[in-house]
């Protein structure tokens, strides 16, 4: 397990450094989409009761959306960004 934690980590930190994502805002908004999909998914069905673990949660899947966003940045032809983190 602490190879994989240092794997993403390193990955983090090389997508964080490379060209693809060279502005920080991509990456909160990343994180912020994440966190607030996922609550927002999670409130929907009706298994939101608030706890802390479910908060550690989003914030799980926020910081797999970070990675995984500069990786499709990184991959996707089309830099295009509405400027807006999360919609309402």
């Amino acid at each position: 397990m602490p190879k994989l934690r240092l794997a993403l980590c390193g990955l983090m930190i090389a997508l964080l450094s490379a060209c693809s994502v060279n502005n920080t805002s991509n990456a909160s908004c990343d994180f912020v989409r994440g966190t607030n999909n996922n609550q927002s998914m999670r409130e929907a069905s009706g298994h939101d009761t608030g706890s802390a673990d479910e908060r550690q949660k989003d914030v799980s899947i926020g910081f797999l959306n970070v990675i995984f966003g500069g990786i499709s940045r990184a991959l996707s032809s089309e830099h295009s960004s509405d400027g807006k983190c999360v919609t309402l």
